[in-house]
């Protein structure tokens, strides 16, 4: 089997796997916002972002790092002695924030439902963030699909526990509480799915965590400082507006998080790819791999913003209910900015691949001061849109950034020849379907799709020796 045929196939199921696991979630979000209602979603927001928050100040890069030390490394003692002496860092720094979490909420200015809600919370993102840390294994071993089954079966679960609170009633700390029960179960389900390639256990090679500490602190850096922009309007905006207020643009903010984990879920598969032609020095392959990913990003990305500028209002109607109803405009913006987040993530991981982490942090830190001013500025004036129009700058500045620094240490530069064949694809989409999505919103989705596919295949954007290499088995 190929190495493309082998990456085709882990993405195309995780896809398919990802696609059930979005509606899902689509069933979950909206039995969420029926049971809460517009200010009980606002309260849920909150705590989301708060413990959310503090679980990425624990993360200190380790997914991308485990997921490059593995990378090069042949043996499965070798493996096993790096994982888990990263697990065993991943663990015990999680469970500080988890005992930290509940002692520090209480020095903020939040309503006690939120602070009680963080307690019933935090076991979720302790679970999650051992999981997310881990999942880099299955990413070596091109096996993806079997972390994206265990994400699959929690939605399946917390969807049957929202289903009784909707017909039986509950509180938002009951909502929280069965989050984390489901958490400890996908735990236990991973874990024996992870088996197969490593035992896990904790070790302690502090030589080898000072390596670890001088590889990912660079890494860290740049998540606290990510942090500040990208979580930091949740909090600001609760701060100085309505639960209501954080209501309406968590929703569409919900949908940003969902579609912003598949560029992590595919470059997760490319990173080994990346790391292994940069050691070998193979820069035609890298180069390759890198305009490729660009390309198809392109694609993928600019028809995602096609479509839910199509269908803003009535989706957001549909996952949220009418309260949400004005949520759809909120989306129309964010959903440029996980656009945005695609190449961001593209650009990221060849710069780790790189091992160019140091040269971004000035850059970042730039960004989350440049962030910072700007949602304490527009947030207390404009409400969400401040927050969204913010989100959507900074996303577009580190793009801008990490592409600048990834060119510089590859000397070579990206071919826009297919992302500008796709922006006119979906020009021309965007006009068929905006004619007539007044008269008939399925049909405008339809027709949308088709021409946008059938503009992309006239003029060329997609390689049809690429479409052949990715089916074929054969090495």
């Amino acid at each position: 089997m190929s190495v493309a045929n082998k990456i085709f196939t882990n993405t195309l199921w995780q896809v398919v796997i990802r696609v059930i696991t979005v509606v899902i979630g689509v069933f979950n979000l909206a039995l969420i916002t029926r049971i809460l209602g517009q200010t009980g979603f606002g309260f849920y927001t909150t705590v989301f972002a708060f413990v959310q928050m503090f679980m990425i100040l624990a993360d200190l890069g380790l997914f991308l790092t485990l997921l490059r030390e593995i990378s090069a490394v042949e043996t499965r003692s070798e493996e096993s002695r790096v994982v888990n002496n990263i697990f065993t860092i991943r663990f015990f720094s999680s469970l500080l924030i988890l005992l930290l979490v509940p002692v520090v909420i209480k020095f903020f200015p939040y309503d006690q439902i939120v602070k009680d809600g963080v307690v019933f919370f935090v076991f979720v993102f302790f679970f999650q963030s051992l999981m997310s840390t881990l999942t880099a294994v299955f990413s070596k071993k091109l096996d993806m699909p079997k972390a994206a089954s265990v994400d699959l079966v929690n939605r399946v679960l917390y969807l049957g526990s929202l289903v009784y609170l909707f017909k039986a009633g509950g509180s938002l700390n009951v909502v929280l509480l069965l989050h984390s029960i489901v958490f400890v179960i996908s735990f236990i389900i991973f874990y024996f799915l992870l088996k197969k390639y490593v035992t896990l256990r904790f070790a302690w090679d502090f030589r080898y965590w000072k390596k670890v500490f001088f590889r990912t602190w660079p890494l860290a850096i740049t998540v606290v400082l990510n942090l500040v922009y990208f979580k930091a309007d949740t909090l600001i905006l609760s701060a100085f507006h309505s639960p209501e207020d954080v209501g309406l643009y968590g929703a569409p903010y919900k949908v940003l998080e969902v579609l912003a984990t598949f560029p992590h879920m595919f470059m997760s598969l490319i990173l080994p790819l990346f790391t292994a032609a940069w050691i070998s020095k193979n820069l035609s392959k890298l180069k390759m791999l890198w305009q490729h990913s660009f390309d198809f990003f392109s694609i993928l990305t600019i028809g995602m913003i096609v479509g839910i500028w199509i269908v803003n209002r009535p989706l957001m109607i549909l996952l949220a209910g009418k309260e949400f109803a004005a949520s759809g405009a909120i989306l129309n913006v964010l959903v440029v900015a996980t656009a945005i987040i695609f190449f961001g993530t593209l650009f990221t991981y060849m710069i780790v691949a790189l091992g160019a982490q140091k040269k971004m942090i000035k850059y970042f830190l730039f960004a989350a001061i440049i962030g910072a001013i700007g949602y304490f500025i527009f947030i207390p004036r404009y409400s969400y849109w401040g927050a969204a129009y913010m989100t959507l700058f900074i996303e577009a500045l580190i793009v801008v950034f990490a592409y600048l620094v990834a060119r510089q240490q590859l000397k070579i530069s990206l071919n826009f020849k297919v992302f500008n064949k796709s922006l006119l694809a979906g020009t021309v989409a965007l006009l068929s379907g905006w004619a007539i999505k007044e008269f008939n919103l399925i049909f405008a989705i339809l027709i949308t799709g088709l021409v946008y596919l059938t503009v992309l295949y006239w003029t060329k954007a997609v390689d049809k020796k690429l479409v052949k290499e990715l089916f074929n088995k054969q090495t």
